[in-house]
């Protein structure tokens, strides 16, 4: 989604609008002109909003045909009114980021999981270590883990947990008349880091809490079980 009127057409809006978790997580650790921001999921480029002059901010988009309609300036004009050092790399997102510089990301969005369909590869103990390999000593990766089938905060907080990592959960979807009508969406998102002071700046808020976790299986690239985190209710 994107606002018709000019004077908003660079505001960020459903799962990335400024109030909500995402739009925290970028206003407290992207406002370094040097940051390096990394994102799973090009969508319509939204995220692009956030980003400062000439930084540098790296979209893996597995579809080109997204890429397509993100750039159709008869739709959207997030990438083209972006001041960012912006590329998009086309191709699966576990080969492709591969080959990015070891600790080269200064934050990593991971925004593929709100299909019916998620990309099961991505979520996975093998995944994790390379987002691991990728950010940067201090850094932060950004789960969207909003989905209207899957329960997956359990399953993000199994992955972190066996990786001896740290994660907390903001989940905004409790949102008023006034914000839907802003074009503000319900969303569910997840940050994870290598130690509690990489989190500092959002554990003492009461928006943020520690994730679920489940007694199940790790989901790894030979095993994982989407009933296991089906919502059946």
């Amino acid at each position: 989604m994107q606002s018709l009127d000019p004077a908003h057409r660079r505001e960020p809006l459903t799962y990335y609008h400024r109030s909500g978790p995402i739009g925290q997580v970028l206003a407290s650790l992207a406002q370094d002109p040097a940051a390096k921001i990394a994102a799973i999921g090009l969508s319509a480029g939204s995220l692009a909003s956030y980003a400062l002059p000439r930084q540098p901010w790296t979209y893996y988009e597995i579809d080109p045909v997204v890429e397509q309609l993100a750039r159709d300036e008869r739709s959207f004009t997030f990438l083209r009114d972006s001041s960012a050092d912006l590329r998009v790399i086309l191709g699966d997102a576990r080969l492709t980021l591969a080959t990015a510089l070891d600790a080269a990301y200064t934050v990593i969005v991971l925004d593929a999981f709100s299909s019916d369909a998620i990309p099961v590869h991505l979520v996975t103990r093998e995944a994790f270590a390379l987002y691991q390999h990728k950010l940067a000593p201090r850094g932060v990766i950004a789960c969207h883990i909003s989905n209207l089938h899957l329960d997956l905060e359990p399953v993000f907080a199994n992955l972190v947990h066996d990786a001896k990592l740290v994660c907390l959960v903001r989940d905004d979807t409790v949102i008023s008349p006034a914000e839907a009508a802003l074009g503000k969406a319900p969303s569910v998102w997840l940050i994870l880091a290598r130690n509690p002071e990489n989190l500092a700046p959002f554990s003492s808020d009461a928006r943020w809490r520690p994730a679920r976790q489940h007694q199940q299986a790790v989901w790894t690239d030979d095993y994982s079980s989407l009933l296991s985190a089906f919502r059946w209710h």
